[in-house]
């Protein structure tokens, strides 16, 4: 399970030369996984899965802007 959900992320690093842009890549991979997480999320609470998306997305956004002001 673990694989199956990083390996999408991974997927850039395996295939690109630069890696810089391989890594925003990726964390725009993870962006949209947020967001389908948090639209499924919201749909099986029964909550708008429109809005938990975007709150995953609003989150995992900060987190990354986190990483990257700290120089990852």
């Amino acid at each position: 399970m673990v694989f199956l959900c990083t390996f999408p992320v991974v997927i850039p690093f395996l295939f690109m030369h630069d890696a810089f842009l391989a890594l925003r890549l990726s964390n725009g991979i993870a962006t949209l996984m947020l967001f389908l997480t948090g639209y499924a999320f919201g749909r099986c609470v029964g909550y708008r899965p429109w809005l938990m998306g975007l709150a995953m997305v609003v989150a995992g956004g900060a987190l990354v802007g986190m990483t990257i002001a700290l120089g990852g």
